[in-house]
């Protein structure tokens, strides 16, 4: 878990001139012996750039972020992205460990020590379009999970083709 740093590496082909090498048993130059050969030979230096990896990332679209930002506040951003750190399935369900939030972990989650704040919070988001709210019965008792806008934040390259019935994306 968390990241890990791995130098770039590079390869290049690098075509050798024949007639400035010369073959050290015989002291002749090597072109004559390796006539009408291609000689090239691949090369791997060290790059100037580091790749960084992650086995737990989120991928934000930067900018429908910045488009929001002119829709809601620096808490509700703020909340949105505590959101999308532990989004699963490929329905984007906004997920507790192992188990989908409740209202009461998800506000729990998120700092709310108001009830009225945190469910202002969610219709706010509900609303822009950043959460959708589904209730139903889930492993026998009626709850209330939430499914975040891929098109703002996501954790896996496939999403259900259904979740985008649902989503619209923010900017043409």
């Amino acid at each position: 878990m968390g990241n890990k740093l791995i130098p770039q590496r590079t390869n290049k082909k690098i075509k050798l001139e024949l007639d400035k090498y010369v073959n050290t048993d015989t002291g002749e130059l090597l072109a004559p012996e390796l006539s009408n050969k291609d000689f090239a030979v691949k090369v791997t230096e060290e790059g100037n750039y580091i790749v960084i990896t992650s086995d737990d990332y989120v991928v934000l679209d930067s900018k429908t972020v910045k488009f929001l930002s002119s829709q809601l506040s620096r808490a509700e951003i703020n909340s949105m992205v505590l959101m999308a750190t532990d989004l699963k399935t490929p329905l984007n369900i906004v997920y507790n460990g192992p188990r989908p939030h409740t209202n009461e972990s998800l506000q729990k989650f998120l700092g709310y020590s108001s009830k009225a704040m945190f469910l202002k919070l969610l219709k706010k988001l509900m609303e822009v379009g950043v959460l959708y709210q589904i209730k139903g019965r889930i492993a026998n008792e009626v709850r209330v999970i939430y499914m975040l806008n891929p098109y703002v934040a996501r954790k896996r390259k496939t999403i259900d083709k259904e979740v985008f019935q649902v989503f619209r994306p923010f900017l043409d």
